[in-house]
């Protein structure tokens, strides 16, 4: 993909060097919402406390009930919402991200099975918050995906791209995730409302949700019982979520990239990137 983002890439390098150095880092908050991620929430706060304090790190509970919500390092929101409900979620965060912003100068946010992370070469997410002057800027997307008869179950506390090899683009998550006006997103945070679109290919945005084969399923598993709103029933929003057939989802899983037109076209992840998360 790098021929295709060559000119908005060398635009972006040229801007970048003309902004001005600060002697103190840039007030920065950022937002997720949950619902029992004993997995995924440790990984979250694991990556993104090297780069936000915990009283600047801002997670929604949305009535988590197996305890993973009940721990330090950042500042529990309770959320409370009976079931799965698109609109109600983006009204939540989007609610807080304007309140925020009118105390901190960068707000990031972020579902609890995505990191946002720029390139090895120029730096952490820190470096990049520190530098950021625009009003908002979409990442990236990329999918991590577990290939299961070679790469063996995720092991907690090792860094994840030292243990998973491949990833492909996934264009649904360019999302405008960094930001530091209001903003007014589309429900599932996959693009702003009024559909401007302004990318920094220099910035991954790479979700989580199949980095490990089991834990997916596992995690499938934990929704199907939940109560979903009449509008998402409608749109068939985030549908895949609830595949736990065996079959069906093992398909899904490396067949299905949850969006029409969009095929799963593997790359190898470069070695640059092994200790990034």
């Amino acid at each position: 993909m790098a021929p295709w983002f060559a000119h908005a890439r060398s635009e972006r390098r040229r801007h970048g060097p003309s902004a001005p150095q600060r002697s103190a880092p840039r007030s920065r908050a950022i937002i997720t919402m949950v619902y029992n991620e004993s997995v995924f929430l440790p990984i979250w706060l694991g990556y993104y406390g090297r780069f936000f304090a915990p009283q600047d790190i801002y997670v929604l509970d949305n009535d988590s009930t197996d305890g993973s919500s009940a721990r330090e390092g950042f500042v529990r929101i309770p959320a409370q919402r009976d079931g799965v409900d698109a609109v109600w979620t983006l009204e939540t965060i989007q609610a807080l991200q304007h309140e925020l912003i009118a105390r901190y100068e960068v707000v990031l946010v972020t579902d609890v099975d995505e990191i946002v992370v720029p390139v090895p070469h120029l730096g952490t997410l820190g470096d990049y918050l520190d530098r950021f002057d625009e009003e908002w800027v979409n990442c990236l997307g990329y999918e991590l995906l577990h290939i299961k008869d070679r790469e063996p179950r995720l092991e907690r506390g090792r860094p994840i791209l030292s243990q998973r090899h491949h990833w492909f683009p996934n264009g649904a998550y360019d999302k405008a995730a960094v930001t530091t006006v209001p903003m007014v997103w589309r429900p599932g945070f996959h693009g702003r409302a009024d559909f401007q679109y302004k990318m920094d290919p220099d910035l991954r945005l790479v979700h989580l949700h199949r980095m490990d084969y089991d834990v997916c399923l596992q995690r499938h598993r934990s929704r199907q019982d939940r109560r979903w709103a009449d509008l998402d029933e409608q749109n068939r929003w985030a549908l895949h979520n609830r595949i736990t057939d065996e079959a069906e989802f093992g398909r899904w899983f490396y067949e299905d990239s949850c969006f029409p037109g969009l095929e799963i076209k593997l790359e190898e992840v470069a070695p640059a990137w092994r200790g990034a998360f």
